[in-house]
């Protein structure tokens, strides 16, 4: 069943003058004109439900610093490392 069987012929002009005044009555407030409106509808109409792919970042380069450790100290480890260490075995 078409979408436009509901509607007779004769009303069709009736229906399109009552629903161009109540789009004029909305507008009414507002500082936009039938011709910025409609090419906001247009636009939102011809937008895709997708968003575009996202760019791919350029590559971070990581930057190594040296850290030089006296052989007195020992090396510490994080407490929470420890732990996920403990728990992986």
């Amino acid at each position: 069943m078409a979408i436009e069987s509901w509607l007779n012929p004769d009303e069709a002009a009736d229906l399109a003058a009552h629903a161009s005044a109540m789009i004029d009555a909305a507008l009414v407030g507002t500082d936009l004109s039938r011709d910025s409106y409609w090419a906001a509808v247009r636009k939102g109409y011809n937008t895709p439900y997708n968003d575009p792919p996202r760019r791919k970042a350029a590559a971070a380069v990581a930057e190594t610093i040296p850290v030089i450790l006296d052989e007195a100290t020992p090396p510490v480890v994080a407490p929470v490392l420890a732990a996920a260490e403990l728990r992986a075995v």
